[in-house]
């Protein structure tokens, strides 16, 4: 049935014109295709949401083939529209895209050489000649074939305008032929040129002439030729008196060195020279799509569905062929041939190792035997659908499934069918899903070395992770990333979603506002691992692994400040960071060597790609052995994310000393101010030059977990995009103890204290969190937003009760049933109270419900909490009330199966009792 509908509606939409639209309803084309109208209509409408159909919603709703209306006309963007005229409209702005967008490699290894084609284009008057610069094979009559269309596209050469190529190879040992070929010649110019004869200049007046393999011109022709770039006259051979005028856009190609085989007079006259990449060079994705569209080509060819073993593909992937993208295009010709000649009368055509015109079957064993990729999986051509290309197995299925779900997700948001926090729970959800599917459910049959190197790999990075940003590596962890790695192939999945371009910069900005931190750490994953696997980045993969992250509650990472050794000499600044690191038992130091030298502009240059490759907001620590602070200062001041102490004289005692406050968890400035009392060194506390962001703190007596929660919770009820307004949060007791002297009042224009204890911070107004959900300080909140953000009040309101209602906070568990613990947390605080013969306030129940109830899921999945060097002697001393609060949740233990330790009671205890 849909083979029926697909195939009448790809041939039908040939003969789309204005003067036929009925033709193409859901009812005309149900008698076509002799189905029921509801069948039909089912069946278009899915294959809208798949992208292969294109819908207009004017009356009569209409149905278009998009392949063959794309061929006719344009490529849409969409699969929807309102009207016909939505849709024609839209090919002024599409078009301009379609050429470039159809390159493999348009958006990677080829995007710098498309702008500087463009820029050649489109240079005022006649353009820039074009020098395309590449080994034999590697596209470059094809890219020559793009510059035409684009010139037709742009409108730079009229519609009837000829594109001429000619190969100067084949006259290299006859160069009056060429010449004469080239500028024409006159009657009795040379023995047998009895008439005039206009050249290929001449025929290619107003449109374009590619010259390819130029470098076989004689200096003589290269003369000739730059004479013609210069002035747009030439003379045939055989009268130089004649003088004849042609406007022509010339692309010069070559596989030889410019600068040995060219005068440099006409190298000079090439201002733009565009490097192609062979087909090794180009990135393993790149590689597979070139070789899916010459598959795909020959299936359409053949009119058979293709099918083509993973030890095929990785053969072509991997043998080093001196002919290039044009060799492997051939083979993939005449293996094609090779299997039709013998199962053309099959339904489907297999392409197998004996298909390969290898001669040597020795040499195409041992190169098979050292292709560690041969875990590619087979892959299957059909041309009537080949937006389904290798989707034949069910890992690949539901790997595309989960990444279409990113995109179909994000429109149901668009469209305002649910929100945010709905969408990243949802996408949370389907991510952990697959992976466990992937984990738990699947082996890896084959190439099992391929999938140790890939987990080995992983596993490094996790260790990576670990050292610098406190990401806590788990064998679960890195076998969920290897198997999607293993399954997923390096395929970029989403290129196939017809909204993907559109939808792809709205959900990485989405994770950018929403889970900022996650976004950096996914990044910074995903690059450490690529380098060491060679593979390219993909947004698709970062949104994967952002959501991952997102549900192991990474956003409680700590921030800790980085720091830079940084000295002259071969490894003097890697000796002293190695020394401390490995004493301090931690990986606080990075170290950067140079020679003796060394510009200052090296050395900022340094610096800055370290700020951008790691998380520097808590603050930077500069290490010097020599060198002006002054001048450092005023060249980074402008450029860094955070706090920045320059420090000079280094030392290995500095180091040490510096290493052991990072122990002690000392900010920034309290370093500054203690660093080496007694000791002359340069120091200077730098804080980055722009306007300071207004900020929300938020913080909690009992820890960061909760602090957390309420930020969250803030951030939503908000709904803030400003980006000169952040919410954080922050430790309770460094509030407590430093006050204004903490990071965030000398980095933001503090408005206020949102949380569970007063820190008594003077001059910033505290919100108690009991006095939002009561209601009572809801107004002085707003009131302090009022003075700075437009809102709407009365949404706000609705939204802070309902945000942070008990029930609302205590939805952040993961694995426990939310009602059923908080019933026995309910009767274990009413078991306290009534032992203790005290009279808990709303505010300390509340703390105890959201601190017990996490408490649960926290002793569940392992996690341990603080240590507190007084622990003994604090069970000693209060004994009495432990034993009472050991008793209370006696029940939770038991239905649990879990021991509350003697920290936990701590916790607990201080919430009970203190003021």
């Amino acid at each position: 049935m849909a083979i029926d509908i697909s195939n009448y509606l790809k041939e039908a939409t040939k003969e789309f014109s204005k003067d036929n639209i009925k033709e193409f309803s859901a009812n005309s084309i149900a008698e076509k295709v002799e189905l029921s109208r509801s069948t039909v209509s089912s069946y278009l409408n899915k294959e809208v949401k798949q992208g292969r159909i294109i819908k207009i919603k004017e009356y009569p709703v209409i149905f278009l083939y998009k392949e063959t209306f794309s061929k006719l006309y344009f490529t849409p963007t969409q699969a929807e529209y309102n009207t016909l005229d939505e849709l024609w409209k839209e090919n002024s702005n599409v078009r301009k895209t379609d050429i470039w967008s159809n390159v493999i490699g348009a958006k990677g290894s080829l995007k710098e050489q498309i702008e500087q084609i463009k820029t050649a284009v489109l240079y005022p008057e006649n353009g820039l000649p074009i020098m395309l610069l590449g080994s034999s094979g590697s596209g470059k009559t094809y890219l020559a074939k793009c510059i035409y269309d684009y010139c037709l596209e742009e409108k730079l050469i009229n519609p009837k305008s000829s594109f001429i190529s000619l190969n100067c190879a084949q006259y290299y040992h006859n160069p009056e032929l060429l010449s004469s070929l080239l500028f024409g010649y006159t009657k009795g110019a040379f023995t047998g040129a009895d008439k005039d004869k206009k050249g290929l200049l001449e025929s290619a007046d107003g449109g374009v002439l590619f010259l390819d393999e130029v470098h076989r011109l004689t200096e003589e022709g290269q003369e000739k030729l730059f004479t013609f770039m210069d002035s747009n006259e030439y003379s045939p051979i055989g009268d130089n008196s004649i003088k004849k005028e042609a406007k022509v856009r010339l692309i010069f190609a070559t596989t030889e060195s410019i600068q040995s085989t060219f005068l440099p007079t006409f190298i000079r006259r090439l201002p733009v020279i565009v490097n192609i990449p062979s087909f090794a060079e180009r990135p393993q994705q790149e590689k597979i799509h070139l070789i899916d569209s010459f598959f795909l080509k020959e299936s359409e060819i053949l009119k058979h569905t293709i099918k083509v073993t993973k030890q095929v593909i990785s053969f072509l992937l991997f043998s080093n062929y001196e002919g290039n993208v044009g060799k492997i295009k051939n083979i993939v010709k005449y293996s094609c041939g090779s299997s039709y000649a013998k199962r053309k009368d099959q339904e489907i055509i297999k392409v197998r190792i004996g298909d390969l015109p290898i001669g040597n079957e020795n040499q195409l064993k041992e190169s098979l035997y050292h292709q560690i990729s041969s875990r590619y999986q087979d892959r299957i051509y059909d041309y009537l659908h080949p937006e389904l290309l290798n989707i034949n197995s069910d890992e690949e299925k539901n790997i595309k499934k989960t990444y279409f779900e990113f995109v179909e997700g994000f429109k149901q948001v668009e469209s305002g069918e649910i929100m945010f926090d709905h969408y990243t729970k949802e996408m949370v959800k389907n991510v952990n899903l697959l992976l466990d599917e992937l984990t738990f459910n699947t082996e890896v049959t084959n190439n099992q070395s391929f999938f140790s190197v890939l987990t080995f790999n992983i596993k490094s990075t996790f260790k990576y992770m670990e050292e610098n940003y406190g990401f806590e590596q788990d064998g679960n962890k890195i076998l969920s990333i290897a198997y999607l790695l293993y399954f997923k192939e390096e395929q970029e999945i989403l290129i196939n979603h017809p909204d993907w371009n559109s939808i792809r910069p709205k959900i990485i900005n989405f994770i950018e506002s929403y889970m900022k931190n996650i976004l950096w750490l996914s990044r910074r994953m995903l690059t450490h691992l690529s380098e060491r696997l060679d593979f390219q980045v993909l947004d698709e993969d970062l949104i994967f692994i952002s959501f991952y992250l997102k549900s192991m509650n990474i956003q409680s990472l700590k921030n800790e400040i980085k720091s830079i050794v940084l000295a002259h000499g071969y490894s003097t600044a890697s000796s002293m960071a190695n020394v401390a690191n490995r004493m301090l038992r931690k990986n606080f130091f990075q170290a950067i060597d140079m020679p003796i030298d060394t510009t200052i502009d090296h050395i900022e240059e340094k610096i800055l790609d370290f700020i951008d490759n790691n998380s520097t907001e808590n603050g930077l620590i500069l290490l010097v052995d020599m060198g002006s602070l002054f001048d450092l200062r005023n060249r980074l001041e402008k450029k860094i994310k955070g706090p920045l102490l320059l420090i000079d004289f280094v030392s290995t005692p500095l180091v040490l000393e510096i290493g052991s406050m990072l122990l002690q968890d000392k900010n920034i400035i309290e370093i500054n101010d203690q660093i080496l009392k007694n000791v002359q060194i340069n120091k200077q506390l730098v804080y980055p030059v722009e306007k300071k962001k207004k900020a929300i703190l938020t913080c909690c007596y009992t820890g960061m977990g909760s602090a957390i929660q309420i930020q969250d919770i803030l951030q939503k009820s908000l709904k803030h995009e400003d980006p000169s307004f952040v919410i954080m949060s922050y430790d309770y007791h460094k509030l407590y103890q430093n006050k204004q002297k903490e990071l965030p009042f000398q980095m933001y224009d503090v408005l206020a204290i949102v949380g569970t204890v007063d820190p008594k911070v003077e001059g910033i107004p505290y919100i108690g969190l009991d006095h939002l959900i009561g209601g009572e300080d809801i107004d002085s909140f707003i009131n302090i937003l009022r003075c700075n953000f437009n809102i709407d009040e009365e949404q706000l309101k609705k939204d802070l009760v309902f945000n942070f209602s008990i029930k609302k906070i205590i939805e952040k568990l993961t694995i426990l049933d939310v009602n059923k613990v908080l019933n026995f947390v309910q009767d274990a605080v009413d078991k306290m109270e009534e032992k203790l013969g005290l009279k808990m306030s709303n505010n300390k129940r509340f703390l105890l419900y959201l601190h017990a109830s996490c408490m649960v899921e926290r002793i569940l999945r392992k996690e341990d909490v603080d240590m507190q060097e007084d622990i003994k002697e604090f069970v000693q001393r209060e004994k009495r009330k432990i034993d009472i609060i050991r008793y209370a949740f006696s029940e939770i233990e038991k239905e649990y199966t879990i021991k509350i330790s003697d920290l936990e009671i701590r916790l607990i205890f201080d919430i009970v009792l203190s003021d």
